[in-house]
């Protein structure tokens, strides 16, 4: 029996990470982001794993959560994830995650909406904005909170809550998801959800995390509003057994000093009548605070087992707190024990002193003995981190000085060295490339690039993980690569050809090498991103070396740095004259300064003009909005041979070529999709999430040895469709606010964005297979949806056959009659079972569901009936005549009117006998004249008698039945089986539930002696 470490290699998305400026820069609304716990969880929804963004999911197995048809793997995934001011996410280790953590939560963007009513305040822009003050205006919510739901599968989805024009609530899904969602609310928090899904599955959370005022974090925006709700229920539309989650821990995560960021503003103002030519620099460090309290997932009950999370720490709050071990225990009986052993490291940046954070070091799953065990060890790449600042993106770094807002260059109107009052604001000398005549300047005294992002060694990475067999895997990470218009000396680039490759931060994987046991090097793969240099160049270049390089979902840089506001008329934009280009917009050679060039008397420009910048990295995180920071159009992954370090055909057995759809065409270029635009004097852009990660081509090659030969290539074409979500951003349209005039309206100072929550959904998928001479032959598929992602239409084309498949699902009639059942099934969100599948061939199937009454009283949805289409006629195939209370059938009928029963037990969780050629009736009188009682109460049995079942085959009103009896050892697997004719074989297993040995006994004489094994396996791992 094999074990196995699955080790997928898709990609996860940065955590979210909001800005929030003081009341000195441009007002800018307050944001919340969610918890860290929270935005560990997210990063492992299904948006977070593709390859378009270099980073390999990681998934070590630890058990198998198991409850009535539903599973729910136990894992622990792995994400390599950098360093960020204040607390960093480790209850499972840095970069560690429980795989069945599940929440919703959510970014506070203004206000908490359940504080207007789920209303934005756009019935104040109306009032006159001499009434209001910024404390005010900090209260008013103006943008909807986003809302992400991780649920417990792996799938995840956005969503926002407003009130629709007619007073009714509205919730706004992304993904194409067709859920049913409802809260429970006052106009101070919202306590909880439920979700149901397309299956009828209802997920229930409840309020977790909350940010809070400590030591770390002076000041806390909203109190106790939630920004996480933790699943505490999962509930099956054909069971009343709940798995129950407990979180009877929590941590108030006020460890160290928030992020600090300097902002730098330039300020100049002209009026006749006054001082003609006033100007000013000043120079601020604003502090970033957030601190979070969150509950810790303690256990996971359903049925009779129970898993429990044990802590370092026994209290039931603390500061910091991380899981040292889970037990996973049947009807009060061990079955397994994980381990994990975590070693403390120092994190250290400026002004934090030393925060302590864990690393996952071992783990070691032990059997019910606490002896037999298997373990995986984790090696990393550093145990303490030490670092001076943050980078662009927010994440540590090793800059040294945290006063430089950043090698960035602009030009102003004036002359600087007249005006700064700062050191960390600098002459820069010009070179060829600067055709403005205005002031150069830098907003940093340092020459190095201080914002560069630190390496995978600095911040602690997974670089090797060790199995039970002694083999293992080196993971080898690098920063991301882009293309950036700020070139090394912090000149912006006009030419978007002469753009130059740099780093972000965060990581991808480079390289994987698996060995074995013994250390031999058995295979690798290298990921190589972006174009080879000879696409890139049209021709030109290397064929197997590659650009390294993505797209920024934000380039940081002079622009994207900034935040402006003007008056109008104006000599000249703010923005041409940061970026140095002429009055008009131009790149190219002017010779005077507007803004020193003027007449007021001939009446080329106002009698009175002022204009303000600031420059931040806050500024940059706020437009950011916690996006990964690279997606790659092109991801090419080599499988090279034995000791080869190039990518050549010789030394490789092929490669795989995948290919994103990451641009969208523009007049005379291309761009990514949320490329940053300006509404009004506000830099934004409009939000699309659901276009990520959609390849749009993936090519497979095998080598021949002297050259890549095409195998296989499948094109994947997309629809995407979104729905708008309004908000509203700060813009003074006046300029400073000298110039408002007394009319003002608040609406005038806002200016109107929107964010699209949408779906993409697989239109057609062509796959051409190849020949030796690369000749193919295609295969197309097409398809079409209804609501929920539930195929509606597949029409399959190869060559000249064609074939179409149609599905139905259930729905309300809107011209005819629904039948009571379909109703019902509607009522309760059970939308996603197939109803009927017809194909062009007429073949296909039917499903008729039914009620089915349990003891409790309450009735089950469950398939009734099931017909084969052959020929556009339904032959019946099989029926269901009863359910136990948890969706298990008790009696069928086949085709040919064999009616099969089924005994359970354990809890009615395992099948205990199957009984064909009996009814349920005649089997009732069996289990009532030789258990006593009735099959439903024998289903409850924790631990039926065996030497019973057994004698069931017996019975008189079963003497034309054929009895198979099992017996199982719970969450392990089956003990026994006993065939019609009486014979048992057996089913043994070590501690850890790897299966030994089966067996028989001759002539079922259970003496040693008369033992026969018919398969024996032998577990041998390294140092074992």
């Amino acid at each position: 029996m094999k074990r196995y470490i699955f080790i997928l290699f898709f990609f996860a998305t940065l955590f979210p990470f909001a800005a929030h400026a003081g009341s000195e820069l441009p007002y800018i609304a307050p944001s919340v982001p969610t918890s860290p716990q929270a935005a560990a969880f997210k990063m492992y929804g299904d948006v977070a794993v593709n390859p378009a963004m270099g980073v390999p999911d990681i998934s070590i197995p630890l058990f198998n959560i198991e409850h009535h048809g539903y599973q729910l793997p136990l894992s622990l995934k792995y994400n390599p994830t950098p360093f960020h001011p204040g607390y960093n996410y480790d209850v499972f280790g840095h970069g560690w995650a429980l795989s069945v953590s599940s929440c919703i939560s959510r970014s506070i963007e203004c206000m908490p909406d359940e504080t207007t009513g789920f209303k934005l305040d756009t019935d104040q822009f109306g009032k006159s904005y001499r009434n209001f003050t910024e404390a005010t205006m900090n209260r008013l919510n103006l943008k909807y909170d986003l809302f992400t739901a991780t649920l417990p599968d792996g799938s995840s989805f956005d969503f926002v809550i407003r009130i629709k024009y007619d007073g009714k609530l509205e919730y706004v899904v992304s993904g194409g998801r067709d859920v049913k969602i409802t809260h429970v609310a006052d106009a101070s928090k919202i306590y909880s959800f439920k979700v149901v899904d397309e299956q009828g599955i209802e997920y229930s959370f409840d309020g977790a995390d909350t940010t809070f005022a400590g030591p770390g974090c002076t000041i806390t925006p909203y109190g106790t509003a939630y920004v996480s709700w933790q699943l505490t229920s999962i509930r099956l539309p054909h069971s009343a057994e709940l798995i129950t989650f407990a979180y009877g821990k929590s941590i108030s995560s006020n460890y160290g000093r928030q992020q600090v960021e300097p902002a730098v503003r330039f300020h100049h103002i002209y009026e006749v009548n006054g001082d003609p030519d006033r100007f000013d620099v000043t120079f601020q460090t604003y502090t970033q605070q957030h601190a979070y309290q969150m509950k810790l997932l303690t256990s996971i009950a359903y049925g009779s087992t129970t898993i429990n999370i044990d802590y370092q720490d026994g209290s039931d709050s603390e500061h910091y707190n991380y899981a040292k071990a889970i037990n996973i225990r049947d009807n009060g009986t061990l079955i397994r024990k994980i381990n994990l052993e975590q070693h403390q490291g120092i994190l250290h940046y400026h002004g934090s002193g030393n925060l302590p954070f864990s690393t996952l070091d071992k783990i070691t799953l032990l059997g019910s003995n606490g002896i037999t065990s298997e373990t995986y060890q984790c090696g990393y790449t550093s145990s303490s981190a030490s670092f001076g600042g943050t980078d662009h993106w927010g994440n540590l770094n090793y800059r040294s000085d945290i006063h430089n807002v950043g090698c960035l260059n602009l030009f102003v109107g004036f002359d600087v060295s007249r005006a700064a009052s700062s050191t960390y604001v600098v002459d820069v000398p010009k070179d060829g490339d600067d055709l403005s005549p205005l002031d150069k300047v830098r907003i940093s005294n340092s020459y190095a690039n201080t914002r560069t992002p630190s390496s995978a060694e600095a911040h602690c990475v997974l670089n090797k993980l060790t199995y039970p067999t002694g083999g293992y895997t080196e993971f080898h990470f690098e920063n991301h690569e882009f293309f950036t218009f700020t070139d090394y000396d912090g000149d912006y680039i006009h030419n978007k050809k002469r753009r130059i490759k740099t780093q972000a931060t965060g990581f991808r994987i480079y390289e994987i090498v698996n060995y074995t046991a013994e250390g031999v090097r058995s295979d690798s793969k290298h990921y190589c991103y972006g174009q080879t240099d000879y696409d890139a160049n049209g021709g030109i270049g290397g064929r197997y070396f590659h650009t390294g390089a993505g797209e920024p979902t934000l380039d940081p840089t002079i622009q994207t740095y900034m935040t402006y506001q003007s008056s109008e008329p104006i000599p000249m934009s703010v923005l041409n004259m940061v970026l140095g280009l002429d009055p008009s917009g131009q790149y190219r050679s002017f010779n005077y300064n507007p803004f020193m060039s003027y007449d007021p008397s001939a009446g080329l420009i106002a009698a009175k003009w002022e204009w303000e910048c600031t420059f931040s990295a806050f500024n940059f995180q706020r437009l950011l909005n916690g996006r990964p920071a690279v997606v790659y159009p092109e991801v090419t992954v080599y499988y090279l041979k034995d000791g080869a370090t190039t990518y050549t055909p010789e030394n490789c057995n092929g490669k795989t070529v995948y290919q994103y759809d990451i641009y969208e065409a523009m007049q005379y270029d291309t761009a990514f999709f949320e490329k940053p635009q300006y509404f009004n004097n506000v830099l934004s852009y409009v939000g699309e999430k659901y276009r990520y990660n959609l390849l749009k081509e993936q090519t497979d090659y095998m080598s021949d040895g002297q050259e890549y030969k095409l195998k296989r290539r499948e094109t994947l074409i997309w629809h995407p469709s979104g729905a708008s979500v309004e908000g509203w951003e700060y813009s003074n349209r006046y300029g400073t606010l000298s110039f408002v005039p007394q009319t003002a309206t608040l609406g005038d100072f806002y200016t109107f964005t929107y964010q699209l929550l949408g779906h993409s959904l697989l239109y057609q998928r062509d796959i051409t297979i190849y020949d030796e001479s690369e000749t193919g032959i295609t295969e197309t598929e097409q398809y079409n949806y209804l609501s929920g992602n539930r195929m509606l239409k597949k029409k399959h084309v190869a060559g000249k056959l064609q074939q179409e498949t149609n599905w139905e699902y259930p729905k309300l009639s809107q011209t005819g009659t629904t039948t009571d059942i379909i109703r019902k099934m509607v009522e309760k969100h059970i939308i996603a079972p197939v109803l009927t599948k017809k194909q062009s061939n007429s073949d296909g199937y039917e499903r008729e569901f039914g009620e089915f009454p349990t003891q409790s009283g309450d009735t089950l949805i469950l398939p009734a009936r099931l017909y084969q289409k052959c020929y556009a006629t339904n032959r019946f195939h099989s029926e269901i005549l009863a359910y136990s209370p948890n969706g298990n059938p008790r009696e069928v009928i086949s085709r040919d009117n064999l009616h099969t029963v089924y005994l359970w037990g354990y809890g009615d969780r395992y099948p205990i006998a199957e009984i064909k050629n009996a009814t349920l009736a005649q089997v009732e009188a069996a289990v009532s004249s030789i258990f006593g009682m009735t099959s439903s109460a024998l289903a409850q049995n924790s631990l039926p008698d065996a030497a019973k079942l057994k004698a069931l085959r017996k019975h008189t009103s079963l003497s034309k039945a054929q009895v198979t009896v099992f017996t199982h050892l719970p969450l392990i697997g089956v003990s026994s089986v006993t065939d019609p004719t009486g014979k048992t074989l057996y089913y043994e297993y070590d501690e850890l539930g790897r299966l030994k040995r089966n067996y028989y006994y001759e002539n079922n004489i259970m003496q040693e002696s008369e033992k026969r094994v018919l398969q024996e396996y032998d577990y041998h791992y390294r140092n074992q």
